[in-house]
């Protein structure tokens, strides 16, 4: 790619994360110790925009917060972890996301639990044309404003490319394969789709999205890994995951995704980059949170140099 001013434009509203650690949900009316609790900043997309700031991308992020002291606290939060907010928004007297997220030990589940807030949507006027195509890629956790399509077109014109997190098959996301260039989903995403379009292999439904535009497509599987297809010769790869010590798995797959563009932007194959970015996710696994749990580079190599790879 031609030399840009950004690696990687976020373009997603921060949410505000209290995260609790519990052995177990109580039954009603009972009070129970919590193992550990933090609040710290989240949303799928700002989550990876900071992981691949911490493993020294250099990143912006767009979006809109509230004016509330949660949208002033994501300023400081995107601040500390090298993060440009000179496109993220505050809008005056609204309130900004809010998450309660429950993990759960004896089980290794999680629960969420979150009030959107009630700020305005960052719209066409608001952007910044120089600024979205100072970036190498876009990434986006859907299609569901003309500004993220506008953006979409940019970065394009511009020679950039554009990464989304598919979390939830959606008309946004489906209806739109061609604006994507790299498409990563989740264990969720693929069963909906085998659930909308009838059962097939992982492999199978990365080939089927890879034909309409993605040039790579990655479903991340939990515990069994990662797997997809790359290329013009939709080449079929899968990797298992790190077996680690997991306390908390919030936001494991929005740390894989930085993870992912961080080794992507370092020169990385595509398989060296799943590999790169399952270890920032499986170290994440490990600690509390999404964002005080992400690994250094220096971490994720020396993870792997342990392992003898």
């Amino acid at each position: 790619m031609n030399e840009k001013k950004l690696d990687m434009l976020g373009f997603g509203n921060p949410f505000q994360d209290l995260i609790v650690e519990l052995d177990k949900l109580p039954p009603t009316n009972v009070n129970i110790r919590m193992r550990n609790y933090c609040f710290q900043g989240g949303g799928n997309v700002p989550t990876a925009t900071v992981a691949a700031g911490v493993l020294g991308l250099r990143c912006a992020i767009m979006g809109v917060a509230g004016g509330d002291m949660f949208g002033h606290a994501s300023l400081g939060d995107f601040a500390y972890n090298h993060v440009d907010t000179s496109h993220l928004l505050l809008d005056p007297g609204k309130r900004t996301d809010f998450c309660v997220c429950v993990s759960e030990r004896e089980i290794n589940g999680k629960e969420f639990i979150s009030k959107p807030g009630d700020y305005r949507a960052l719209e066409i006027a608001d952007l910044d044309e120089a600024f979205i195509k100072s970036a190498k890629i876009l990434h986006i956790g859907d299609m569901l404003t003309p500004a993220k399509f506008q953006a979409a077109d940019w970065i394009h014109e511009a020679g950039g490319k554009v990464s989304i997190d598919a979390a939830y098959y959606r008309p946004d996301i489906y209806e739109n394969y061609r604006y994507l260039d790299i498409f990563i989903a989740s264990e969720t995403y693929y069963n909906s789709m085998c659930e909308a379009l009838g059962n097939m292999t992982c492999e199978e439904a990365a080939r089927y999205i890879h034909a309409r535009g993605p040039e790579i497509v990655i479903f991340t599987l939990g515990e069994n890994g990662c797997e997809g297809v790359y290329g013009a010769d939709a080449a079929y790869f899968q990797l298992p995951a790190f077996k680690v010590d997991a306390i908390d798995s919030t936001g494991a797959g929005d740390v894989f995704h930085g993870a992912f563009i961080a080794a992507k932007i370092k020169g990385m194959t595509n398989e060296q980059a799943c590999c790169y970015a399952s270890t920032a996710a499986a170290i994440k696994c490990t600690r509390l949170g999404a964002r005080h749990g992400m690994p250094t580079d220096k971490e994720c190599r020396a993870f792997l140099q342990e392992r003898g790879i």
